[in-house]
């Protein structure tokens, strides 16, 4: 940053391309740097609680979440790899240049599902990558945006934050689930019964 080092957490992304899920947070916050992992602090261990509660993410017993990703087909990066702790929003700059690196990483992983951890993260994504259109983000699967990403677009419902009730945490989360399971099945070669 500024040319000085920082120290932060690197992206978890595959060597080839053929992602399943592309998680893209915000930045890392000090105690994940500190741990060496993503999402350490309490709004990230909801996260990782809420994908392991639908069976969107299995972590061997005493493993760590992100260790796991690769496993899944699924990898993780910051729209700002420059940590920052609660309340310290990016610039409209840094969005600006996270956001043309978060599309290149779309275009180099092809991934199936670019799944926004905050909604705030996509909302100044499209802000500042297509500024001259006027474009809605949601929690839950956003149809809508397909076609700027090239994929599908979910934006995680965090509880807690955008006065969202349990129940539509609840069917977000669900209707997630169903749609990867979908996207699984059809990648599957169908096997004939014996």
């Amino acid at each position: 940053m500024n040319g000085k080092l920082v120290t932060t957490l690197g992206d978890i992304l595959p060597e080839e391309p053929g992602l399943d899920i592309l998680f893209v947070a915000k930045t890392p916050v000090s105690v994940s740097v500190e741990a060496g992992h993503y999402f350490q602090g309490k709004q990230g261990t909801t996260f990782w609680n809420k994908l392991k509660e639908y069976g969107i993410l299995k972590v061997p017993p005493g493993g760590k979440e992100d260790d796991c990703l690769l496993d899944h087909k699924y990898g993780i990066t910051d729209i700002v790899k420059v940590p920052r702790d609660y309340g310290n929003e990016p610039s409209e700059k840094e969005y600006e240049e996270g956001t043309a690196r978060i599309m290149g990483l779309i275009k180099k992983h092809e991934p199936e599902i670019v799944f926004f951890v905050y909604k705030a993260v996509l909302e100044n994504s499209l802000k500042y990558q297509f500024p001259n259109q006027r474009i809605t983000a949601q929690y839950g699967i956003n149809k809508n945006l397909e076609s700027f990403f090239g994929c599908k677009v979910f934006v995680f419902p965090m509880p807690g934050v955008g006065g969202l009730t349990r129940e539509e945490i609840d069917r977000h989360l669900a209707d997630f689930r169903l749609e990867l399971e979908r996207m699984k099945a059809f990648k599957t070669p169908l096997t004939e019964k014996p």
